[in-house]
């Protein structure tokens, strides 16, 4: 094996003589490795620091794939993007060096921090003037036929979870269609849950920035700031316990207050949900529609087979018990993970062996206590209703089920049968509302006919019900509610 001692440092070599050293090191490390040159020199590659390859890979014309936060965030805000592309822009993110530290759950049951993909945009307040720039420039501005006051720039900032990832971004409310996908800039985006504690980790940042967007001059127009999201959101950004908060008797003299708002954005200033409030109503009145259903196919079973229980009552009355205990079960696992976040949040603020803190853990043992015992009797419950049918499997229902697909409403199975916007639209349409809940008695008469009467009294109810809702949900589903249509709203809701 011949090598050749060299008189000059291969920088300063010609490019002949590099190629000579490379074949020789080639024949090298082929003798050295036993044949595999190029495991050598994987092994070789490998010996180096971060620094010293970034260098090698530079001077070897190979780059790193990279994106900038801008370049991953108008990929992200393409959420009407295939499911394939999404998986594809995640391993992006991770693939990123774009971390930090957020909190999951652990398998012991409580919360750990662990390294999660995190994207943002440093300064919000430069986008907001670019975009406004923008704007003016195009002539995009708009003030809503005086709905805006003509001195304001309204802003409205709003987060909502999907896709496994938190989206935290803002729109500028005065453009044609403020509520557009086109319209919308996140600008701080993380794979995790939004809890308390990871939305203080990701959006601590921009505190001072909103504080700054809120009442800044631009031009000659005054920007005013407005949060949205759903109410599950709002009361976390607000500091607010919620519906299944914990320390009830503590927090309802405090107006629910549990710590103060991420963002100083005033109460008033907050927008309804409308789509969630839209979508939670309609589903409680359609669940009112299939209990109904589901009640008679109840009956027509136990008419018609000596199976499963000696009355109807006693089934009734079990599942009754049922649907109770789940729901005391539902709000104490809501209760209980509302806890566990705030133990994590109040250890990393005041640390763990702070009174505050050692409180928190003992109402979260009793709280876990409190669902073993929920569990076990909803357990036992469960095993004497389970011995009926699936609700979809009654004639009613699936007779139900056929008017709801006959008029063009596909719930999404993979989202677990939930209704969406477009659903609510077709379904309050009135000759919709009549066919839906005219399915009920129609076909009481074929299965049930000594229920007739009694199936056409409960239908005339379920819609005059739809109907109520259908008139609110026509007024308020607008861009922007004017003063006659706000009295009309309120007029509405009254009846």
């Amino acid at each position: 094996m011949k090598l050749t001692k060299a008189r000059h440092p291969t920088t300063a070599a010609c490019s002949r003589t590099v190629k000579t050293r490379c074949s020789e090191m080639h024949t090298a490390r082929s003798v050295i490795s036993g044949g595999e040159p190029s495991a050598l020199l994987e092994s070789e590659v490998l010996t180096l620091n971060d620094e010293e390859k970034k260098s090698l890979l530079e001077k070897a014309g190979i780059t790193n794939v990279s994106f900038s936060p801008a370049e991953v965030l108008a990929i992200k805000t393409g959420l009407t993007i295939p499911w394939n592309r999404l998986r594809i822009l995640r391993r992006r993110i991770v693939g990123s060096n774009l971390k930090g530290l957020f909190s999951f759950p652990s398998t012991s049951g409580g919360e750990e921090l662990r390294v999660a993909a995190l994207v943002y945009i440093p300064d919000v307040v430069l986008k907001v003037v670019d975009l406004l720039e923008e704007n003016q420039r195009t002539g995009r501005h708009t003030w809503h036929d005086g709905v805006i006051p003509a001195s304001e720039i309204w802003l409205k900032l709003g987060g909502d979870k999907g896709g496994g990832s938190f989206k935290m971004n803002f729109q500028i409310v005065n453009v044609a269609a403020p509520n557009s996908v086109h319209n919308t800039c996140v600008f701080c985006c993380f794979e995790a849950d939004d809890t308390v504690t990871n939305l203080h980790i990701a959006l601590d940042r921009y505190k001072d920035q909103v504080a700054h967007l809120q009442g800044m001059q631009w031009r000659q127009y005054t920007i005013k700031l407005f949060m949205c999201g759903d109410y599950e959101f709002i009361t976390r950004m607000y500091g607010l316990s919620g519906a299944s908060g914990v320390r009830r008797k503590q927090v309802k003299h405090f107006y629910n207050c549990i710590t103060e708002p991420i963002f100083n954005i005033p109460i008033e200033q907050v927008c309804p949900p409308g789509l969630h409030i839209t979508l939670g109503i309609f589903t409680k009145l359609y669940g009112l529609l299939e209990d109904e259903c589901h009640a008679l196919d109840l009956e027509l079973a136990l008419l018609s087979s000596e199976e499963a229980h000696s009355s109807f009552d006693t089934y009734s009355q079990e599942l009754q018990m049922l649907r109770s205990l789940q729901s005391e079960l539902k709000q104490a696992e809501e209760a209980y993970a509302v806890l566990q976040q705030m133990i994590t949040y109040v250890s990393l603020v005041i640390g763990e062996k702070d009174p505050v803190t050692a409180d928190f853990f003992v109402q979260c043992e009793e709280k876990k206590k409190y669902l073993g015992k929920l569990e076990a009797e909803v357990a036992k419950s469960k095993a004497i209703v389970e011995k009926g049918f699936s609700k979809k499997e009654g004639p009613f229902v699936k007779a139900l089920d056929d008017a709801l697909q006959s008029i063009g409403v596909h719930r999404q199975q993979y989202f677990g049968g939930a209704f969406v916007g477009n659903h609510v639209h077709q379904a309050l349409k009135e000759c919709n509302i009549q066919k839906l809940c005219r399915s009920l008695c129609e076909t009481a008469k074929n299965k049930l006919p000594h229920r007739s009467t009694q199936a056409e009294h409960r239908t005339e109810i379920l819609v005059k019900a739809f109907s109520m809702f259908a008139r609110c949900h026509n007024i308020y589903d607008h861009n922007f509610i004017d003063e006659t249509q706000a009295h009309a709203l309120e007029e509405a809701v009254g009846e």
